[in-house]
């Protein structure tokens, strides 16, 4: 049998486990006045996503150390906090941790000034993926959207181990299967969307060092201006950007306009497939980098503003 088969299998037993364990020590999500859904549902769903890393980590003879310990880190940091929320200031001391040690397996030489700017961008990056884990079926789409992608990309280039990039995929289809759901049976929580993206910067920085084409850095613009948009917004109007809120513009088209969580998920996640599609086959040409990220990252501003205020006019 497979190893991926068995590992599959495998991910969906321990999860089935944790939903039972979950149930019986009440890791819930309670719903209140700011959230996206009405009823109980179980928190940490996604904890399979750091198991799947941690699988692979042991099959692989113990490959990316530094990134796995980051990984091990913020998974229990996270799951202490979907159990109990954490103080901001613990939150943020630990993404610094983590992401030290990530830059360390990425860039061992690099200098201090530079390793600074990618300390904010990859702050920045995981906030905003969970930022967005916040309606049934986006984290879990949006996901095996960029996953997909990088492997499809790692076919050709092999600028990192392919099962680093298969196994997780295997965690996101059986999270998709309890998750992707009118009522969904469990959430991912912060241990899942923050191990996955801590993964997923990990992959994209891989493939841009390896190519040297900042381009790929739009496999993520969707996610990315919808958060940095919000965000800058709510600083702006001087509001707690740690507070949950209905600000972002996927939970405004559920709210106000009353779209179904799956329709928004699978818009976010079709648009991103289509950027990926020109991407991989040159129709954004990859020499060309500097200006496609300035045009698509303007255009979809625009797009995002478009819509946004069209929203605030009702």
């Amino acid at each position: 049998m497979s190893i991926y088969l068995i590992s599959l299998i495998v991910l969906l037993v321990i999860l089935l486990i944790y939903l039972r364990l979950a149930k019986r020590y009440k890791i819930f999500d309670i719903p209140n006045n700011r959230s996206s859904h009405k009823i109980i549902t179980i928190r940490g769903g996604g904890i399979v996503f750091p198991i799947s890393l941690f699988i692979y980590f042991i099959f692989s003879g113990f490959e990316y150390p530094l990134f796995m310990l980051g990984i091990l880190i913020i998974s229990i940091i996270s799951f202490m906090d979907d159990i109990k929320s954490l103080q901001p200031l613990i939150r943020l001391t630990v993404q610094i941790i983590v992401v030290l040690l990530v830059l360390f397996e990425l860039f061992p030489e690099l200098s201090l000034f530079y390793s600074l700017i990618v300390l904010f961008i990859m702050l920045g990056g995981l906030n905003a993926y969970n930022f967005m884990d916040g309606i049934n079926g986006m984290t879990a789409s949006y996901s095996l959207v960029i996953l997909s992608t990088l492997y499809y990309i790692n076919e050709s280039l092999l600028f990192v181990d392919p099962d680093l990039i298969i196994f997780p995929l295997l965690s996101v289809l059986v999270f998709l299967f309890f998750n992707f759901r009118v009522k969904a049976i469990c959430f991912s929580g912060d241990v899942g969307s923050l191990s996955l993206a801590l993964l997923i910067l990990f992959l994209l920085f891989k493939l841009i060092i390896f190519t040297g084409e900042p381009l790929y850095a739009l496999l993520l613009i969707i996610y990315a201006v919808d958060s940095g948009l919000t965000l800058i917004k709510r600083k702006l109007k001087g509001e707690n950007v740690f507070k949950p809120h209905r600000s972002h513009l996927y939970q405004q088209l559920v709210h106000l306009k009353g779209y179904s969580h799956l329709n928004i998920s699978l818009s976010y996640s079709l648009i991103q497939l289509v950027i990926n599609y020109l991407i991989i086959f040159h129709l954004i040409k990859i020499g060309n980098s500097i200006f496609w990220l300035i045009v698509l990252t303007a255009l979809s501003i625009f797009m995002y503003n478009l819509i946004k205020n069209s929203l605030n006019e009702r």
